[in-house]
């Protein structure tokens, strides 16, 4: 028996919505690679929730506070706002693009001074029970590095 040609070539539904969220500018080289413990989708949900969070910590004799904006890869060339609907397990698969900017200010005496302003790219992996994750920071510039971002990301969780 044959099959109609419009269903030979036909997708399930299932398949067009689970994809990868790929940033195709994304730098060659990271500056720092490490394994979350939790699953992608889980610490997708997580690092989706830091967008527009604040806080504050002491660095030396200042007090800073630190404000994080997190974006996704829409499509191949731009970043966009996460969305509820990109966040149920399975709508996005093995792999997503991140834009964090990490805003810095020392909370001085008489104001407000900003220490740094850095756009970091992260890309996480799935590997079933566990999340890699590649760091790499735009630019070679004064402020933030790979691993204070590292610890902005696991200091939240704690």
């Amino acid at each position: 028996m044959a099959l109609p040609i419009s269903n030979l070539f036909s997708f399930g539904v299932a398949n067009c919505l689970a994809m990868r969220r790929i940033y195709y500018r994304f730098p060659q080289r990271v500056d720092l690679s490490f394994a979350m413990g939790m699953p992608f989708n889980e610490t997708l949900k997580y690092i989706a929730s830091l967008d527009n969070e604040e806080s504050t910590k002491t660095t030396g004799k200042e007090l800073v506070k630190i404000k994080l904006r997190i974006r996704i890869a829409v499509d191949r060339a731009t970043f966009g706002d996460i969305t509820p609907d990109v966040l149920p397990p399975g709508v996005i698969t093995e792999a997503v693009d991140l834009q964090v900017s990490v805003l810095a200010i020392a909370l001085r005496g008489g104001g407000r001074v900003p220490i740094a302003n850095d756009i970091f790219y992260l890309r996480l992996t799935d590997q079933v029970s566990r999340t890699d994750i590649d760091i790499a920071k735009e630019g070679h510039g004064e402020g933030l590095d790979a691993l204070d971002l590292k610890n902005i990301l696991l200091g939240a969780k704690k």
